[in-house]
């Protein structure tokens, strides 16, 4: 074989390999994707009555990974996995449980809906952070501990000494239904299929949704391993740069009592950045707060904001909060 010729057969060999590799590479786009995702928000943070300066979390930080695989005539195969954590600390966000956010695998068919097995928000807990500025995470401003009154202590309540075996906002060893969209409604349903070592029962949860143009509907009713039972309504509508929010709760807890707690909330949307505020008050218990804030963002993932706050528990006097942070989604 002479120079010319091993020339010719290494150009012929490139150009069948990077054929090849095209081809594999067209190949799985085709048969599905994997989505890398996150979110890290920390803030400054000052609460009065003592309370010291901390730097803390505005949001829940995540890092997620969530895809799909064309199965063929429409069906597709899921699955979602998500790590919750502390980046002020670097730990994890409540040990034991890594993937604390979610960890399913499931089946998806347009027009069918999607069926989805493992640990996973219920039902009633998918769509509820819609309908507060904050997105109901429970911290700092947010009024998300107002809308679900006593029946949220944390997103593992399986593992929480305080909530003993209730489970707050995800349900282990589930199955999760979600309905297509119908002229803006849909149906949510979840249920665990195995029952928590010393629970009461198996966490249950439904939700009916209605989204379509300004207009944002929700009424919702679940049972949690401790037998609480939550109904849950809210409602939200936008008028131009106005969104006007809120929602309502009454929970019948075990053995202890009736507790009712709402929410009004409101958002406004400026050419520099959105205003936020509301009011949440858990009427029997004496629990209630004032939020309002500011959001500028710097890009369509990174934003800076400023959240003040007054509150007051069922179990302290009155204080104040101020927290000046930053969030980056990717």
């Amino acid at each position: 074989m002479t120079q010319r010729d091993s020339v010719i057969s290494f150009e012929y060999f490139k150009r069948l390999t990077a054929a090849a590799c095209a081809t594999v590479a067209c190949s799985a786009q085709a048969q599905g994707n994997v989505t890398v995702y996150g979110l890290l928000d920390l803030a400054l943070v000052k609460q009065s009555g003592g309370r010291a300066t901390s730097v803390d979390r505005g949001s829940n930080n995540r890092i997620g990974f969530r895809g799909t695989e064309d199965l063929g005539d429409g069906l597709r195969a899921t699955f979602h996995l998500q790590h919750r954590f502390r980046p002020d600390t670097g730990a994890v966000e409540r040990a034991p449980v890594f993937w604390q956010g979610e960890s399913t695998v499931g089946l998806a068919r347009d027009g069918w809906g999607s069926l989805r097995l493992g640990r996973a928000t219920t039902a009633m807990w998918q769509k509820n952070w819609a309908f507060e500025p904050w997105g109901a995470s429970g911290f700092n401003a947010s009024l998300g501990a107002f809308q679900l009154g006593n029946y949220t202590f944390s997103s593992d309540g399986t593992n929480d000494a305080a909530m003993g075996s209730a489970n707050f906002a995800r349900s282990p060893n589930a199955v999760f239904y979600n309905s297509p969209n119908f002229a803006g409604f849909s149906v949510a349903v979840s249920g665990q299929v195995e029952k928590d070592a010393g629970a009461k029962s198996r966490n249950t949860s439904v939700s009916f949704n209605y989204d379509q143009g300004p207009l944002s509907v929700m009424l919702s009713g679940e049972q949690n391993t401790d037998e609480d039972v939550m109904g849950f309504v809210a409602a939200s509508y936008a008028i131009g740069p106005l969104k006007l929010m809120g929602s309502y709760a009454h929970i019948e807890h075990d053995g202890a009592g009736d507790e009712s707690s709402y929410v009004v909330a409101a958002t406004y949307n400026l050419a520099t950045g959105t205003v936020r505020g509301g009011y949440g008050r858990d009427s029997d218990v004496g629990a209630w707060k004032t939020s309002f804030g500011y959001v500028h963002p710097l890009s369509k993932r990174t934003s800076l904001y400023a959240d003040l706050w007054r509150q007051k528990s069922a179990t302290s006097d009155a204080f104040n909060g101020l927290a000046l942070g930053m969030s980056h989604s990717f």
